[in-house]
């Protein structure tokens, strides 16, 4: 029966053909392929300048360090950081209540010089709560923010920096990869994922002043931005929103896709869909009930680029989980048992999508150890678009139903509560 379907496939016309894979040709190719290949073709003919970078006016950097219970992972970080072709010129560690020995590890890496200020709130109050009680110490006129479990490329503060070269820019997003991709199947897939929507992703975004996040894990700040608009806010997805804080505050947000670290992704399915579920929580938090005022055109702050950049994360992200589980439907109910098939087709499809968006990663930002993941390219595609988005249609009706995301153990119970209260009292 099923070569029987194929056969009939491929004796179709054209037409008949697209009408019947809709989805795949009007939703899902367009967007990622046409921007994806721009960048490939600018950085295939990208001419570079043979010039020295000029050293002077070189701002001065701090680096903020929040963190709880890091206490294996800080001398690692910390040393990563002092073998930076550019040095930070000061480092700043803020405990965050923990209950092991990070405080301890913190005070021996300052007794040796290695550390310029350490800092504990005594009682867990979220990584955001320990920013700002670092952002406070920093000196620097770029702040650097990082965790500890993440390590760098000797010249990623560098790379970081050069963004900073335009006075407009108010923050720079870092490139991410996965520190542990041999350990299962899950690091393998993800680490090919954060090659993809990090490496090339932001990539497109940027090119397209459409960026919208810098990672906690390592993005790079102008702390008059941050003093700005307030430093962090206290509570779930502070990343997310301090970017869209800075954006709508006028700001532009880059990408350096130069400016590598490695960080730990989860290492099992349950761990992942732990993670996912409350960062996908954050399309309906942040980008519709926090900041749907960037789609607002009588909004005196309007710009065109932020209201793109939101209907872009709304439909790409969201709609698209959603529509593609519209569409199987459609399929059953159009084309009965034969539905099968096309599904099946479908997803090969998007197995082919995952092998040529991984190759234009590697084109466009390359990983040479990346290239051992080749063997597990093919069932990324599946992973990507059944698994990943099954989690985050989950997690967004979590949200909207729900308000999930504010019974996250990841921000302490009374901070969630608090961030709760002020949001109703903010409406």
């Amino acid at each position: 029966m099923f070569a029987d379907g194929i056969n009939y496939l491929i004796s179709l016309s054209f037409p008949a053909f697209f009408a019947m894979f809709w989805h795949f040709f009007l939703l899902e190719l367009p967007r990622f392929m046409l921007a994806g290949l721009a960048v490939c073709i600018a950085t295939i003919f990208k001419k570079p300048d043979g010039l020295p970078r000029k050293p002077l006016n070189r701002p001065r950097i701090s680096v903020l360090l929040p963190g709880h219970n890091e206490a294996d992972n800080l001398p690692r970080a910390i040393m990563s950081m002092r073998e930076q072709t550019v040095r930070p010129d000061q480092i700043v560690i803020v405990d965050d209540g923990s209950t092991d020995k990070s405080v301890e590890v913190a005070n021996i890496l300052m007794r040796d010089g290695l550390v310029d200020v350490v800092r504990t709130s005594q009682v867990r109050g979220g990584k955001s709560a320990a920013a700002n009680l670092g952002l406070a110490e920093c000196t620097g006129d770029i702040v650097i923010i990082a965790d500890a479990d993440t390590t760098y490329d000797c010249n990623a503060f560098e790379e970081l920096l050069k963004g900073f070269d335009d006075p407009k820019t108010g923050a720079v997003a870092g490139n991410l990869g996965a520190r542990n991709p041999e350990v299962s199947l899950a690091t393998r897939w993800q680490a090919i994922q954060y090659q993809i929507s990090i490496g090339l992703g932001r990539q497109v975004s940027d090119m397209l002043g459409v960026l919208f996040i810098v990672s906690g894990a390592f993005g790079a700040f102008r702390r008059q931005a941050l003093e700005q608009v307030g430093g962090w806010s206290v509570g779930p997805g502070e990343d997310a929103e301090l970017t869209n804080k800075i954006r709508r505050a006028g700001w532009r947000i880059r990408f350096a896709p130069d400016a590598w670290c490695l960080t730990d992704v989860p290492e099992t399915f349950g761990q992942l869909v732990r993670q996912r579920l409350r960062w996908d929580r954050s399309l309906v938090r942040m980008r519709w009930r926090r900041y749907r005022v960037f789609l607002d055109p009588t909004d005196a702050q309007f710009r065109l680029s932020n209201a793109l950049g939101t209907i872009d994360i709304l439909f790409f992200q969201a709609f698209l989980s959603l529509s593609f589980v519209i569409y199987l439907i459609w399929l059953f109910e159009v084309y009965g048992s034969f539905g099968w098939i096309i599904a099946v087709v479908n997803l090969l499809a998007y197995s082919a999508f995952g092998i040529i968006g991984f190759a234009m990663a590697q084109i466009a930002s390359p990983r040479p150890e990346i290239g051992r993941l080749w063997l597990y390219v093919i069932g990324y595609g599946l992973f990507n678009s059944l698994f990943l988005r099954f989690v985050r249609l989950v997690a967004c009706f979590d949200e909207l139903i729900f308000r999930r995301s504010f019974d996250d153990n990841y921000v302490p119970r009374r901070v969630r509560h608090a961030a709760r209260e002020t949001r109703a009292d903010n409406k």
